[in-house]
């Protein structure tokens, strides 16, 4: 396994800057994952480790050793990507043993090992089948045995689920982390889903326009941003002045909708907002509502169901806050 450490990499295409001096270091056995809006160079980073694309300037390190100069074949990665690449023509265990093969394993060690990657995502059995006969969720554990197969010292995801339905997506998030977690192996990530990089990740890298945002765990940087983009991409957030709050001297805050309560259901010394409902929706356990107030600003609110609750739009209606869910932003 492997520590990463990236020294001041930076990417351009053409005028624009896609890697901006980025300076991380990923621990080893860490599930890291790199987090950010289409075009915020996650991608890109992702690929120049795993050496699909050339460095403009800085280094990456596996270990001691400095892999960025080094051609992919030998980088000892294993990369899983977004639309699979399983290839048509090979059996599941075709596809799976590509790598060995290329790297001229002996026959009866590939099939043991094919055989024991297929046991790892729980594709036992499957040897034989030919892609067309899977379904996308089989088709991308195919993609990770085969990652998995070589034995790398890094495997790298990139936007791994995004063409699974919701449902699978959850049950395969669960199978990456759990499967990461039991080899031990050093793993970075790519997404643009929050919640799925929060469910898997040991620390985030949310990126913006190239740069490094926010690196930290998953809670700190959902209940701590350092920014109003950390604080919008992470999840639904009230950004509000603080003259709304009767907090001056602070320009701008972030409150999160779960942070607000009913002011009879919240305790005496929380702060009060009054306003006026409008919009009500039902989300299965989850109520959500946005309220006016006087000055036409929207706060919305997150509560569990309460069946007894009769409320409609138009009403007066008075929130509380948990002040230590506040966030002072810059």
């Amino acid at each position: 396994m492997a520590e990463i450490v990236i020294s001041g990499v930076s990417r351009s295409f053409g005028t624009v800057r896609a890697v901006d001096q980025v300076d991380l270091t990923v621990g080893d056995g860490e599930f890291f994952t790199l987090l950010g809006p289409s075009g915020c160079g996650k991608t890109t980073l992702l690929r120049m480790i795993a050496g699909f694309c050339e460095l403009d300037r800085g280094a990456i390190r596996f270990g001691r050793t400095r892999i960025d100069q080094l051609p992919a074949h030998v980088r000892d990665i294993g990369m899983v990507f977004q639309n699979y690449a399983v290839f048509p023509n090979l059996t599941v265990a075709g596809n799976v043993a590509y790598g060995l093969k290329a790297r001229k394993v002996a026959g009866t060690e590939i099939d043991r090992r094919v055989d024991e990657a297929l046991a790892l995502v729980q594709l036992s059995g499957y040897g034989a089948r030919w892609p067309h006969q899977l379904s996308g969720g089989q088709l991308q554990r195919v993609a990770i045995a085969r990652a998995l197969v070589i034995r790398p010292q890094v495997l790298l995801f990139d936007e791994p689920l995004s063409n699974l339905d919701a449902r699978l997506r959850v049950n395969m998030r669960t199978e990456i982390r759990e499967l990461q977690k039991s080899l031990g192996i050093t793993a970075i990530y790519v997404t643009h889903d929050q919640e799925e990089a929060m469910s898997v990740s040991d620390r985030i890298a949310l990126m913006n326009a190239g740069r490094l945002e926010q690196v930290g765990v998953p809670v700190d940087i959902y209940r701590h941003p350092v920014s109003r983009f950390a604080a919008e991409f992470m999840g639904t957030t009230n950004l509000l002045a603080g003259s709304a709050l009767d907090r001056a001297g602070e320009k701008l805050v972030s409150l999160r909708p779960e942070a607000l309560r009913l002011a009879g259901d919240a305790p005496a010394d929380w702060p009060r907002l009054a306003g006026t409902l409008a919009r009500l929706e039902l989300l299965g356990p989850l109520v959500r509502l946005d309220m006016a107030l006087p000055d036409g600003t929207l706060v919305k609110a997150a509560l569990l169901d309460q069946p007894g609750l009769a409320l409609q739009a138009g009403a007066s209606i008075t929130l509380a806050y948990d002040p230590a869910r506040l966030t002072v932003l810059p």
